[in-house]
């Protein structure tokens, strides 16, 4: 079976660990992730089955369009191990505002991934992140582009995903001196989702992933991502995103 990461870079270890766990519990051969690229997600959808670590909001967005997705399961985080499955955009600022909360600064020069990104754009905008506040928007293609740029002093916000933000800390421990200017969210977690593929592989897969946690090689696998577990996820889960779409689409450039 393939796989494909649509991710941030910073959790690809943990996902190849994460499907070699599965693979080990349920006799399968899933592939090595490859890294996947959302212009190709259709192709990818109607192809041979396929596990895919996907963002929210394509997945929301290719479901509604009729595309074959089903959630399996999504990750919680070691920081907020206590709530259901979900993250949070954090906007950071440069190293020079700290001390600062976004409603205190004016002309800022914000750095998003892309238009597309929930964590990067929807999520806050969705939720009420005051657009008045800056003077630019540079798309970086990558949020650790954006955290590259603001430590250089290029930007000065961003919003970034939680999840991978601990990702990237791991590598970059810099990056965990950037100050939060402001936190929307959560929004649930980026599913893990099966396509083209029946009801029982389906199941077999959301039990095993929801399971992870209760061996130590699975909370080894988890770890390498800030992960504390694997909750059972299905579409309905997702509705939150649908509506923060909704409302964001009215602030996004065409």
């Amino acid at each position: 079976m393939r796989a494909y990461a649509f991710l941030g870079g910073a959790l690809h270890f943990y996902q190849r660990a994460v499907v070699a766990e599965l693979n080990r519990r349920l006799g399968l051969e899933i592939a090595v992730p490859l890294k996947g690229d959302l212009a190709d997600l259709a192709a990818i959808a109607v192809g041979e089955p396929a596990l895919l670590f996907l963002c929210g909001l394509p997945y929301v967005r290719s479901r509604d369009a009729g595309l074959p997705l089903e959630p399996l399961a999504a990750p919680v985080s070691v920081k907020h191990a206590d709530e259901s499955p979900g993250y949070y955009s954090l906007v950071l600022g440069a190293p020079h505002h700290e001390g600062s909360t976004l409603g205190q600064l004016t002309g800022l020069r914000l750095g998003i991934n892309s238009y597309d990104s929930m964590s990067g754009w929807v999520l806050p905008v969705g939720e009420g992140m005051p657009l008045d506040r800056f003077a630019s928007t540079t798309i970086t293609g990558e949020h650790r582009r954006s955290l590259e740029l603001l430590l250089e002093g290029e930007l000065d916000a961003s919003p970034i995903d939680s999840m991978l933000l601990a990702g990237e800390v791991t590598s970059t421990p810099n990056f965990a001196d950037l100050p939060v200017l402001a936190t929307y969210g959560p929004s649930p977690s980026p599913p893990v989702v099966l396509v083209g593929a029946d009801f029982e592989l389906a199941q077999r897969l959301r039990l095993a992933l929801a399971s992870l946690h209760n061996n130590q090689s699975g909370r080894d696998a988890l770890a390498l991502g800030c992960m504390a577990r694997f909750d059972a996820m299905h579409d309905s889960d997702y509705d939150w995103i649908r509506e923060c779409d909704r409302r964001a689409v009215t602030c996004t450039p065409s």
